[in-house]
């Protein structure tokens, strides 16, 4: 889905990021501020640019907090890591930490930085494919684990005939009856760069609409409310500057971080956030949604996944799940317009 970059790089990466913006490098600002590490589920990129911003521009310092964020391009499952407490902010979507969380691991929701997942059905404009429901009978490669595709199969009806994904361009590139799963901020833009012309329709249009959010294990927020809270505002606060003011500071650390990252192509990612309103609902202004939960929907999304059958244990939309108690005005309890 996204492009592969060597492994050297990615050492590369977590050293830099340990010294970024002097948070690390530093003793005197080091010993005021509280360390917690957030692992994220890719490199460094503009999809993460919020957390970046709230980093390059001191909004962590400024709440008490040395952050390092942690690329998690190669871990398959970043769960455990924070359930245990290896880390305490994991990057993923609401439908995985809920089925997670059935599975007994001690998992809570803190805030979504997406409304709408980026993940997205890619094809060529010949293909006349107009929504979802006109994959019916084609080949996709796709990834055969996520909720959507057991919900396009089983409640949609599609029948596909399923390819697994293998992370690569080079079929679509060259195949016109090709059809792929992948990020609408990432892989278009790239094959745009080749001068190849794409459709998208993202997954989260067949009803089923996950957030994409931060969340950190019961026992680390149990025990640390106030540092889960800070972290919470400064992200946020990240996440409007990089969103509605200018994103240069979180470009410019994330370039110098992952040089496969250009200017052009992450401006280009932007702009793809903003024409897909990922960040904040397209219903609502930027201040009502960015940043929050709305429960019905979160409701909704559980009760999908029990139909699906992907929740192996009793789950409730509360306090325990999410932080309703410790961040009440990050949710929304009436349903979006």
């Amino acid at each position: 889905m996204k492009h592969i970059i060597h492994i050297a790089i990615y050492v590369l990466i977590s050293l830099a990021l340990v010294s970024c913006d002097g948070s690390r490098s530093s003793s005197t600002d080091a010993s005021d501020l509280t360390h917690v590490v957030l692992l994220t589920d890719w490199y460094p990129q503009p999809e993460h640019g919020g957390f970046y911003q709230a980093l390059a521009k001191g909004y962590y310092k400024e709440a008490g907090l040395d952050v390092e964020i942690r690329p998690g391009a190669n871990i398959s499952d970043i769960r455990p890591l924070v359930a245990s407490g290896q880390v305490n902010f994991g990057i993923g979507t609401s439908d995985t930490t809920l089925i997670g969380i059935s599975r007994s691991l001690p998992l809570v929701g803190v805030f979504p930085y997406f409304q709408h997942d980026p993940q997205c059905i890619m094809f060529h404009p010949e293909s006349n494919i107009k929504t979802l429901r006109d994959l019916d009978g084609h080949e996709v490669m796709i990834q055969t684990s996520m909720s959507y595709t057991e919900y396009m199969l089983k409640v949609m009806g599609l029948k596909l005939q399923l390819i697994p994904m293998d992370f690569s361009l080079s079929r679509f590139a060259t195949n016109k009856d090709f059809i792929q799963q992948c990020f609408v901020t990432s892989e278009p833009i790239h094959l745009a760069e080749q001068g190849i012309e794409t459709g998208v329709i993202l997954l989260s249009t067949s009803g089923f609409d996950p957030y994409r959010h931060i969340y950190t294990s019961k026992d680390f927020l149990d025990k640390n409310p106030t540092i889960v809270r800070a972290f919470a505002e400064a992200s946020i606060k990240g996440w409007r500057d990089f969103i509605s003011g200018d994103p240069t500071p979180a470009l410019e650390l994330i370039a110098s971080i992952n040089s496969q990252q250009t200017m052009e192509f992450m401006h280009a990612t932007i702009n793809a956030m903003k024409q897909y309103h990922l960040a904040y609902d397209e219903t609502r202004n930027i201040d009502e949604s960015l940043g929050k939960y709305d429960i019905s929907r979160l409701k909704n999304q559980l009760q999908q996944l029990k139909d699906l059958g992907l929740v192996d244990n009793a789950v409730e939309i509360n306090q325990s799940t999410f932080a309703m108690s410790l961040l009440p005005e990050l949710f929304n309890t009436e349903t979006p317009k």
